[in-house]
């Protein structure tokens, strides 16, 4: 019986640091990159599209002008990786797609990614696809740290987490902060009302992509330079010095923004993530000093989005 005992609870000693993993919500993959910036974005492109990878969309992301640095974001899926999330049900869409940044610092080039390890536990559970997304995250640092020659690091960035749950100020349950922008018609001539809405708007905001990670549902990736430069200028000025102007470029793949629409007992259903929350999950790490300061972004943003989203619905 003592035997017994001490067996489980030498077992609940392994188990214990499984249970509280901790991950960033950004993995840097490789820094100090060799050559230009511009052969740095082509050489992740071809890297991603050599793995069997879908790219979605690359562009150059928004920068303050004073900041004198570049980023520039890529939107990719892996092979089969969209089916296997979207088994988790149609609210699984803000996991996609993933999306990795080549940013310039006062040291150099770096590359970095959205961390399905951190992402997926947030919106999906803590212990849903576990051994998937560490699967993923491990391939894709190992493409990009293997696409230029640099230094590898596989470091977590970001805010990092000990659980799934992002909670303090704007945070919450994930399922609660969804928030539903219209519901009711078809799927097909909502979805395409809704890609007519960001075509057209004259807010700033672009399509950068849209795609059907399963029969029903359609991701629309939006974003708006001008908002992209604001919020990695606030997620870096804690962290800001003298050596380091514009380290919040690191949170580059925080963008575009998902709007998400589905089919639900036949009726079309367009949502999008609470603006506060969804700033929660990406940028907590800036503090929350930063978020008292800049209260009222993350209500503009939505209530764009949703001016957006409802143009052509009315």
């Amino acid at each position: 019986m003592k035997r017994t005992l001490i067996s489980i609870f030498i077992l609940m000693l392994l188990a214990a640091p499984a249970m509280a993993q901790e991950f960033g919500v950004y993995v840097k993959a490789l820094e100090q990159a060799e050559g230009s910036f511009e052969d740095s974005v082509k050489a992740t492109e071809d890297a991603l599209n050599a793995a069997g990878y879908d790219v979605l969309a690359s562009y150059a992301s928004g920068v303050e002008e004073e900041c004198g640095l570049r980023a520039h974001n890529i939107a990719f899926l892996p092979t089969g990786y969209a089916n296997k999330i979207m088994a988790h049900g149609p609210t699984a869409a803000f996991t996609l797609p993933l999306r990795a940044s080549i940013y310039e610092d006062e040291s150099g080039i770096n590359l970095d990614f959205i961390n399905p390890s951190s992402i997926n536990r947030t919106v999906l559970g803590d212990d849903i696809a576990t051994e998937l997304s560490a699967s993923v995250a491990q391939d894709v640092a190992n493409i990009l740290s293997g696409s230029i020659k640099g230094k590898a690091i596989n470091e977590q960035i970001g805010k990092v987490r000990k659980k799934g749950y992002v909670g303090g100020m704007g945070g919450g349950k994930f399922l609660k902060k969804i928030e539903t922008v219209h519901e009711g018609g078809s799927y097909a001539d909502i979805a395409a009302k809704v890609k007519e809405g960001i075509s057209t708007n004259t807010l700033g905001w672009k399509l950068v992509y849209s795609f059907e990670p399963a029969e029903g549902i359609s991701i629309f990736g939006i974003t708006n330079l001008e908002t992209e430069a604001r919020s990695f200028d606030i997620a870096g000025q804690k962290r800001s010095n003298k050596n380091f102007k514009c380290p919040g470029l690191d949170h580059a793949p925080a963008y575009p923004i998902e709007i998400v629409v589905y089919s639900e007992d036949g009726k079309a259903k367009v949502v999008i993530l609470d603006g506060m929350y969804r700033m929660k999950v990406y940028f907590e790490d800036a503090g929350n000093f930063a978020f008292m300061k800049n209260m009222t972004m993350p209500g503009h943003i939505e209530n764009e989005i949703e001016e957006i989203i409802t143009s052509k619905l009315k």
